[in-house]
């Protein structure tokens, strides 16, 4: 059965899985952290800011399930056992216990893929994908931008621009980069925010812009744009098909339903 990461259920069902392929002498908290921020130390500030993401996901996913067009039982249903991912990484982020302690809380036996927990998440992320899918970035493409946002970073630092116009940049590319490194979390929403702030900023600055232009930044400013905002493209573009698709078929099937009704 497909899974998908255009929800929040699905994300952190895909992020469970993974972490469950590592060694489960592992302390959790370390092993989360490789799974969020493989560049990070577990005590980074980058660690802690994924890791503060990570536990504020069964709060998006409740938000969610209450945004869908079901009645309560339904919705019920679909958060039954989130509580338990709730205490599992409770204690992930106690850093006091191993993966092997911790994954008890899903599953007793260690079958973790096949529990209660991740399989409710599943099923969740399945709904939400049929009624609210957000747009997604390949990972490929999301690795190919970390690097380029992070190389024109590292140029800007080096160079002789005026401090406003410096700081300017560097504030929103930080500000793009942290989107990126956390869409495994959040999803990329905040990039396309991030985007869009960054945008909105140069319009207002035009001083910083012709700055940027002086010493050569502006192509690849366009370029980190325009790359993610035709990545949002496509994804809308995709998402528009499957939803086309699944109202034809639904339609079709409505059809035969009636004529069965006509047919002696």
């Amino acid at each position: 059965m497909p899974e998908y990461e255009d929800n929040p259920a699905g994300r952190l069902r895909t992020l469970l899985i993974e972490l469950h392929r590592t060694p489960p002498n592992t302390v959790a908290w370390d092993a989360t952290v490789r799974v969020l921020a493989p560049q990070a130390s577990a005590s980074s500030p980058e660690a802690l800011r994924a890791m503060t993401r990570l536990l504020e996901l069964p709060a998006d996913i409740r938000r969610a399930v209450d945004a869908l067009d079901e009645d309560e039982e339904e919705k019920e249903h679909l958060l039954e056992h989130l509580d338990k991912v709730e205490t599992f990484l409770a204690n992930v982020a106690s850093r006091n216990h191993i993966l092997e302690q911790v994954f008890k809380v899903l599953a007793a036996g260690g079958d973790v893929p096949n529990s209660a927990a991740v399989q409710s998440l599943g099923t969740c992320s399945r709904r939400l994908h049929r009624y609210s899918p957000e747009p997604v970035i390949p990972r490929e493409e999301v690795d190919a931008l970390i690097e380029s946002v992070t190389t024109l970073m590292g140029d800007i630092r080096a160079s002789s621009l005026e401090n406003a116009a410096k700081i300017l940049l560097l504030h929103h590319l930080h500000r793009l980069l942290q989107a990126l490194d956390l869409i495994r979390i959040t999803g990329a929403a905040p990039v396309e925010e991030g985007l869009d702030a960054f945008r909105g900023a140069l319009s207002r600055n035009p001083e910083a812009m012709q700055e940027a232009e002086q010493h050569g930044f502006t192509e690849r400013l366009a370029a980190i744009a325009n790359t993610i905002a035709r990545l949002f493209d496509i994804s809308r573009g995709i998402r528009q098909l499957g939803t086309e698709t699944h109202a034809v078929i639904e339609q079709g099937a409505h059809v035969i339903e009636q004529t069965r009704h006509l047919l002696p």
